[in-house]
């Protein structure tokens, strides 16, 4: 290149004229900078192999995230009030009928790697969803969980026909339900976890595997994992997916369901967690725990209970996605017996995609259910044992199941307009007889308002957050000199189990029976506790007076919501600048928390 501009220069002055050529050494870099930036990959198709390795049968894509969000108003103390969440995906697809001539078969290999504030499985003390208190499932950023370096589905896949929307199609290995059923795109453009990613699906089941002491001849709680809905779990299965017309499809997939696929996580102390309730130093909220803590905890009555230190099922929780065997048997303190959390996880999905009107307009309507199959224990019945609120045998569930429901809906396309056709030749080529033809239009493909929403149901019975429903807007395209960027809201509400109430309410009670026996006073007076009261005890003629500490009743749970607006400035085919805001409506779901206000921004790049 720099030959031909030297050459071309060099004949221009042999002619006798001044050189006028735009060909410089800087125009081979100024052409392929513009050809890198107009292009569909940051890489520029992995620096020009890209498209080889597509020829034989390799396709390598991926993207980066990186988001940030800022606490205005709201949340907990001690903990940072902004905070960065990075993301990096990476996919291989290797395509068998380039290779060997397999029509329709290939296999998907998937990676990821997330941090946040520079941490991976380190204490930060500035997660996301500790910052501004809520209920992990309404996080304000969605890539603040599942940390680290992850492997996560690794599939192989087969099609009767190209496209992506086949006739038939199976799939089996590593694989995870959340990527193939309740598919909702739109929701993808938005940050908090809840409208993003978890949908309702995954709220806390129950109180765990009770496991029987026969020493202490009481209960030990084993917690357990809720239904593994999120981009973070990859388990042992497959699913079928077929299409009997052009419009409906069918879909079933079968798993192994096990406990613990979030990877090693760090949470901070909420205003429900350190004893005395309601009453807590300040200097304890809002911090990461530690495993070198000793610090007394509250249970469900408000009771303290013991250290920060408890039952739960080790093994798999820090496998990260390496470890593909499940999760291990484990045994309960040395109470006897070995316990299994592997099951079946099983998701079916029916939907309808129809086209309305004259400009065809795509709808997506989806009924579909799940069954996850681990033990756990109901939030009813109850029973007082031992001094302790624990589940009857009948409340044993061997299997938690819930349904969702999903209609999205193409609202309006932008009308473009269409080039007229020339006019006819002829002496008189416009006159009455021959019109100039009238500029045409035709509904845009792409530019135009959608809706989505979608609600799930779980039994009150065996989930703290049974309801969910989230309804959004988005508009693709709305200004005409920006036809690739898109604005959005969406509006996402979570309701609380009265099951759970109830449970609360036994635990109360039965805080207030023992107080009874001790002493009336401050049994009636807890509700405005915590407090203290005095006992006074003579012996030997010495008097001694002890000073005994009560504890205020937890409170009733009630909802959550959240609202979250951005706009998305599309700056090329491969980059993306987002910010976006949020407000949080009793984040804590039991009144524990102000309102936060959110405002963020997140930057997206593919490659």
């Amino acid at each position: 290149m720099l030959a031909t501009a030297a050459s071309a220069v060099a004949e221009s002055s042999q002619a006798g004229t001044p050189s006028t050529s735009s060909s410089s050494p800087f125009s081979a870099i100024e052409s392929s900078a513009k050809q890198w930036w107009n292009g569909s990959s940051a890489l520029a198709s992995w620096f020009g192999l890209g498209y080889p390795l597509a020829d034989h049968g390799l396709t390598v894509t991926g993207t980066a995230k990186e988001g940030y969000f800022g606490l205005v108003t709201g949340g907990l103390p001690n903990l940072n009030k902004s905070n960065w969440a990075g993301e990096v995906k990476l996919k291989a697809l290797v395509d068998f009928e380039k290779i060997f001539g397999l029509q329709g078969l290939t296999f998907e290999s998937n990676w990821r790697y997330r941090q946040i504030n520079g941490q991976t499985d380190t204490p930060s003390g500035a997660y996301a969803a500790e910052t501004v208190g809520v209920a992990s499932q309404f996080n304000p950023i969605h890539m603040s969980s599942g940390l680290g370096m992850r492997i996560t589905t690794q599939f192989l896949q087969w099609q009767n026909e190209k496209g992506k929307d086949p006739r038939f199609m199976l799939k089996l290995g590593w694989v995870n339900p959340y990527e193939d059923f309740l598919q909702q795109p739109l929701s993808k453009m938005f940050e908090n976890n809840m409208i993003e990613s978890s949908k309702g699906i995954g709220g806390a089941n129950g109180a765990g595997v009770a496991v029987y002491n026969p020493t202490t001849k009481k209960y030990v709680t084993y917690g357990t994992s809720g239904i593994a809905w999120s981009s973070s779990l990859a388990t042992w299965g497959g699913s079928l997916r077929v299409k009997p017309s052009s419009s409906t499809y069918v879909q079933s997939g079968l798993y192994m369901a096990y406990s613990g696929s979030g990877g090693t996580q760090n949470t901070a102390y909420t205003p429900t967690d350190v004893y005395p309730y309601k009453n807590v130093s300040s200097s304890y909220l809002g911090t990461a725990k530690s495993s070198l803590q000793t610090v007394n905890v509250v249970k469900a009555n408000g009771q303290p209970n013991g250290t920060a230190t408890g039952g739960y099922v080790p093994p798999a929780q820090n496998n990260h996605g390496f470890n593909f065997a499940g999760a291990p048997a484990f045994q309960a303190n040395g109470l006897g017996g070995i316990y299994s959390q592997n099951g079946i996880y099983n998701v079916n999905e029916i939907g309808w995609m129809p086209k309305f009107g004259a400009d065809k307009l795509e709808g997506k309507y989806v009924l579909g259910g799940y069954i996850w199959g681990l033990n756990n224990t109901s939030y009813s019945s109850t029973t007082w044992i031992n001094g302790q609120t624990k589940p009857v045998a009948e409340s044993q569930n061997s299997l938690t199941w819930g349904l969702y429901f999903q209609a999205d809906q193409r609202l309006y396309a932008n009308k473009e307009a269409v080039p007229a056709p020339a006019p006819p030749m002829g002496k008189n080529p416009v006159d009455s007889k021959n019109p100039v033809p009238a500029a045409a239009t035709t509904p845009s493909k792409t530019r135009g308002l959608y809706s989505f929403n979608m609600v799930t149901f779980t039994p009150p019975q065996n989930n703290a957050l049974p309801i969910y429903f989230q309804t959004g807007l988005v508009y693709k395209g709305l200004f005409d000199a920006r036809k690739d960027d898109q604005m959005g809201v969406c509006v996402g509400a979570g309701f609380y189990s009265n099951y759970l109430n109830n449970y609360i309410d036994s635990q109360n009670q039965a805080l207030k029976s023992a107080y009874n026996g001790m002493n009336a006073t401050a049994a009636n007076t807890v509700p405005n506790g915590p407090g203290t009261f005095a006992t006074t005890t003579t012996s030997g003629g010495k008097t001694t007076t002890t000073i005994t500490q009560y504890y205020a009743y937890a409170p009733h749970y009630s909802s959550t919501e959240v609202v979250e607006a951005f706009y998305n400035i599309q700056i090329n085919k491969w980059a993306a600048l987002k910010p976006y805001a949020q407000w949080i409506v009793n984040p804590a779901g039991n009144g524990t928390v102000s309102n936060d206000l959110v405002m963020g921004a997140s930057v997206k790049v593919l490659f």
